[in-house]
C-alpha cells in the first residue's frame, strides 16, 4: 500500500509539473519570440538636410535598401526639427562621435555604428550595406581605420591621410595657387606706377581696390565652381573629368617649370601675342592711366575696379588648375552652405597673402619687392606635384576625398 501510495504522489507531482510547463510555456515562448523580433530589426537613423546634396542621394540609396531588406527600419531624420536636433545629441553621445564630426549631415547611425557623409553608392553605400549584410548573418566587419588614410601612387609613395581638415586644404592651396607669377605681375606693375607718383594716399587707395576686387572676383570664380559642382548628379563622372582635367592642368605647369616659364601669358615672343596677351596689354595700359593721376579719384577707384576684374578674368587661366582641384575636394566634405563659403573665403585669403605683403611694402616705403624667379619656379614644381597628386586621387582612389 505503502509503494502504492508514493507511486500516486509521484505521479501527481510529475503531472503536476507537466501540467505547469503546459500552462506557463506559452508566456516564456512568446517573450523570448518578442525579443528575437526586436533582435532583427535593423534601425537606420538617418539625419538629413534639405539643401545638402549628398544627403539627397543616400535617401535615395537607404530607401532602395528599405525596400530589399524586409529588416530595415528607416527612420529619415531632417535636422531643422528640434526634436530630431535632440535626438541626434543624444546619439552622439550614445555612439561616442568625435566633436570635429558633429554638426555634418548626412550622419547615419545603425545599430552601433555611425557613418559620417556620403560619397556615392560604391564607396559609402556598399560600406553601410555590407555592414547592413553583417548585421543580418551575424558577421559585421570593422572599417580599419588605416585603410582609408594612406595610398600608394606612383612617383609619390605612400600618402598618408590622417590629418585633413578644410582649413589646412583652403591654407595650402590657396597659398601656393597665389604664388604664380601671373598674379603677381599685374599688381607688380600697378604698384611701379603709383610710387612713382609719390604719393602714399594714392598707392594705398587704389592698391588697396585692386587687391580687394582682385580678391572678390576670385571669390565669385570659386563659387561658381563649387555651386556646379553641388549639383551635378553623376559624381563619379564629374571626379573623373575634373581629375583629368587636373592632371592636365598639372602637365602644363611642370612643362613650364623644365622651360623655365614662371609666367605663361608674359614671357611671350615679338609677334607671338596670343589673344589673352592682347588683352592684359589693354588693361595694363588702362591701370597707368587710372593711376597716374590724369583723373579724379573717384574716377580713378571706379577705373581700377573695372580693370582689377578684367585682369583677374585673364588671370584665371593661369591658375584654373588649383581652385578647380580644391573646389572638387571640399564638396566631399558634406558642410553646411555657410561653411562651404567660408572656406572659400580662407582659401582667397591665404591666396592673397603674397599680393597684400607686397602692397603693405609698398604703401610704407614706397618700394617695389617681388619674389625672385627661382623662388616663383620652385613654387610652380610643388603646385604641379601637388595638382598631380590630387588629379591620380580624383581618378583612381576617389573614397580618399570622402571627408
Amino acid at each position: 500500500m505503502n509503494c502504492m501510495r508514493k507511486l500516486r504522489l509521484n505521479f501527481l507531482i510529475l503531472a503536476s509539473l507537466i501540467i505547469g510547463l503546459i500552462i506557463f510555456s506559452p508566456i516564456f515562448n512568446f517573450q523570448n519570440q518578442t525579443v528575437s523580433a526586436e533582435d532583427n530589426i535593423i534601425e537606420i537613423n538617418f539625419f538629413y538636410s534639405r539643401t545638402c546634396p549628398h544627403c539627397a542621394h543616400e535617401k535615395v540609396f537607404l530607401e532602395k535598401l528599405e525596400d530589399e531588406y524586409p529588416e530595415i527600419k528607416l527612420n529619415e531624420l531632417g535636422v531643422f526639427e528640434k526634436e530630431n536636433v535632440e535626438f541626434l545629441l543624444e546619439l552622439y553621445d550614445v555612439y561616442n562621435v568625435p566633436k570635429e564630426k558633429q554638426g555634418f549631415v548626412p550622419i547615419t547611425f545603425i545599430n552601433g555604428r555611425y557613418f559620417s557623409g556620403f560619397y556615392n553608392e560604391e564607396t559609402t553605400g556598399q560600406e553601410i550595406e555590407n555592414y547592413i549584410q553583417g548585421l543580418i548573418t551575424g558577421i559585421t566587419p570593422e572599417k580599419d581605420p588605416e585603410e582609408k588614410e594612406k595610398i600608394s601612387l606612383p612617383i609619390f609613395g605612400e600618402v598618408d591621410f590622417s590629418s585633413k581638415h578644410p582649413f589646412l586644404l583652403a591654407a595650402l592651396l590657396g597659398g601656393l595657387d597665389g604664388f604664380n607669377a601671373c598674379a603677381m605681375v599685374a599688381l607688380g606693375f600697378l604698384l611701379a606706377v603709383l610710387v612713382g607718383t609719390g604719393l602714399r594716399k594714392r598707392v594705398f587707395l587704389i592698391g588697396g581696390t585692386f587687391i580687394l576686387v582682385s580678391g572678390i572676383v576670385y571669390f565669385f570664380f570659386i563659387s561658381a565652381w563649387l555651386n556646379l559642382f553641388l549639383y551635378l548628379t553623376n559624381i563619379r563622372l564629374i571626379t573623373i573629368i575634373i581629375g583629368v582635367v587636373v592632371i592636365l592642368f598639372s602637365i602644363s605647369v611642370l612643362r613650364d617649370y623644365f622651360r623655365n616659364i614662371v609666367c605663361k601669358i608674359c614671357e611671350v615672343g615679338t609677334g607671338k601675342e596670343s589673344l589673352l596677351n592682347k588683352f592684359q596689354k589693354k588693361f595694363f595700359e588702362k591701370m597707368e592711366y587710372f593711376s597716374t593721376g590724369q583723373v579724379s579719384l573717384p574716377l580713378a577707384l571706379l577705373g581700377i575696379s573695372i580693370v582689377a576684374a578684367g585682369v583677374n578674368m585673364v588671370e584665371l587661366f593661369c591658375s584654373l588648375g588649383m581652385p578647380v582641384a580644391f573646389t572638387k575636394i571640399l564638396t566631399s566634405y558634406n558642410l553646411s552652405p555657410l561653411s562651404y563659403y567660408f572656406y572659400i573665403l580662407i582659401y582667397v585669403i591665404f591666396y592673397m597673402i603674397d599680393d597684400f605683403l607686397i602692397f603693405v611694402v609698398a604703401v610704407f616705403t614706397l618700394r617695389i619687392t617681388q619674389a625672385s624667379h627661382k623662388y616663383l619656379r620652385t613654387i610652380k614644381l610643388i603646385s604641379g606635384l601637388i595638382l598631380l597628386l590630387l588629379g591620380l586621387i580624383m581618378i583612381f582612389r576617389p573614397e580618399l576625398l570622402n571627408f
